[in-house]
């Protein structure tokens, strides 16, 4: 059960880092505001992976913390893909307008925060398989 419950809140933890992720990517928001809501939706990430950690008795705490971050990585790249191939869309696009079509162009921001995290993920998981 305590299995269960830990990688339950891992799994919390993963979905709130795919939304920071994702909030990296919008550019319509101003920075300052931006960087406030990816710090609230951080801690609430953070307590939440050390409390499924801490549930699982801290074993392989860097794989699970790599594949956490690796995970919500590839959730929000597939995500923004798949967005913009939505967008090709010209029906959508006429009918959506122009104001409304580029919620997600923020790419500079958006790649960089999710290089940066797919690469400690991926530390992470290296670490572990050294270890290990």
């Amino acid at each position: 059960m305590l299995k269960f419950l830990g990688t339950l809140l891992e799994v919390i933890a993963g979905f709130l880092l795919f939304v920071i992720s994702l909030a990296a990517f919008m550019s319509k928001i101003p920075a300052g505001l931006k960087i406030i809501a990816m710090l609230i939706f951080l801690a609430p990430a953070a307590l939440s992976m050390v409390l499924g950690l801490s549930l699982m008795g801290f074993r392989q705490w860097q794989r699970d913390i790599g594949i956490v971050l690796l995970s919500a990585t590839g959730l929000t790249l597939f995500s923004v893909l798949s967005f913009g191939c939505i967008m090709m869309n010209d029906e959508l696009r006429n009918l959506l307008g122009q104001s409304n079509l580029q919620p997600l162009d923020g790419y500079i921001t958006g790649i960089a925060f999710n290089a940066a995290l797919a690469a400690l993920g991926w530390t992470q998981v290296k670490k572990c398989r050294e270890v290990g």
